[in-house]
């Protein structure tokens, strides 16, 4: 019975957020590219008090989205942890009941379920993005050396992480999977007609071309800049970057920006629009949510080597979190098998970097906030 209690909140959760979303981008408006499991909702949330804005979330944007906008607020994350968050969020295990719910009265309603069947927790999948990573070559029947044949599971992962969307690794995109009956299928369905794959995907999952027929595990900045020309239209806008680690800083210096110009309410007039379109009398405006402070989880092991003794809460912290101040072997390891298949992110936020109003790549390559624009 709670299970379908949750059932139905999750499809009420889905509704709700699918009509909140903007389909279309409205002409002088602010743009947000949210990417997913960053802090784009709070940051949509506070923004939306001090001037009207489009968000664009889980869809690539277009050229003509960026046309009108003073200002394209793009909110991101360090790729790994981006990802880890997005593994968990709908998993099964460690995730929210609400999304748990939404696979069990769904099971193939999402390409993550795929992952899922293979995965029960992030520290499992990126052993295989490692090992996939990391096939030793062995000789074939011509005496020739090739490498491994990876499993199942392990091309599933990375295709998850590839750029192309899995297209490479798999012969087709890991949505297209989703839309097959099974993954055996696969070879068959590529020898049909376009008319009879259309049939088939038809018959496949129930539902896929919903809300959620894909999450965000695979959906990162370079999914929302896709295209080549959305890209150079970005770098004609001017561009506000807004990361996870430094979220409310970050958002509440884009409003100071467009208050400069004019662009956005200033407080009184926010609260006034607040309590306008809420209905009540606040005295005074919300603030920043601090619920997206970033959790720091720590690891009081000892630095590489020695017998390190943790309680079992602990080690589901390791294993599931994968926290990025650790020093424990295996976690090191892991993370680093997530970023090389991720390197391709990491290159487009320092690529994004070098025109953002507010942050600028230090002598590390790392990005760091700039705040020459308040002169």
């Amino acid at each position: 019975m709670r299970a379908k209690r949750l059932a139905l909140v999750a499809a009420a959760c889905l509704a709700a957020a699918s009509a909140r979303r903007d389909k279309h981008v409205r002409e002088g408006e602010v743009v947000v590219i949210h990417v997913g499991k960053t802090c784009g909702g709070s940051v949509v949330n506070y923004v939306r008090k001090f001037t009207p804005l489009s968000e664009i979330h889980l869809r690539p944007v277009t050229p003509s989205d960026l046309d009108t906008a003073p200002l394209v607020v793009v909110v991101v994350r360090d790729p790994v942890d981006r990802m880890i968050s997005a593994f968990n969020w709908h998993s099964a295990i460690g995730g929210r009941p609400i999304n748990a719910a939404i696979n069990d009265a769904h099971p193939r309603n999402t390409a993550d379920s795929i992952l899922y069947d293979c995965f029960s927790t992030v520290g499992a999948f990126a052993d295989a993005v490692g090992a996939f990573a990391a096939r030793p070559r062995v000789k074939n029947g011509k005496n020739k050396e090739v490498a491994r044949t990876p499993t199942r599971c392990e091309l599933i992962a990375a295709a998850f992480l590839a750029e192309d969307d899995g297209a490479r690794e798999l012969g087709l995109p890991v949505m297209d999977y989703n839309k097959i009956k099974t993954f055996a299928h696969v070879e068959t369905f590529k020898k049909l007609t376009k008319e009879q794959q259309a049939k088939e995907q038809r018959a496949g999952a129930p539902g896929f071309k919903n809300f959620y027929s894909k999450g965000h595990i695979s959906r990162g900045l370079s999914w929302y800049l896709t295209k080549k020309e959305t890209r150079a239209a970005l770098k004609k806008k001017n561009v506000w970057m807004v990361q996870t680690a430094n979220c409310a800083n970050d958002t509440t210096g884009a409003v100071e920006w467009l208050s400069r110009r004019g662009d956005a309410r200033n407080e009184q007039q926010a609260l006034e629009h607040v309590n306008e379109r809420k209905g009540k009398k606040r005295r005074e405006l919300p603030r920043f949510p601090q619920e997206h402070k970033v959790n720091v989880y720590e690891d009081r092991g000892e630095k590489y080597g020695g017998t390190v003794t943790r309680t079992p809460e602990q080690e589901a912290v390791l294993e599931t979190k994968l926290p990025a101040d650790s020093t424990d072997k295996r976690v090191v390891r892991r993370r680093a098998a997530l970023a090389a298949a991720l390197a391709y992110e990491y290159e487009r936020m320092n690529w994004l970097v070098g025109f953002s109003i507010n942050y600028r790549v230090d002598g590390e390559g790392v990005p760091r906030p700039d705040d020459s624009w308040k002169r």
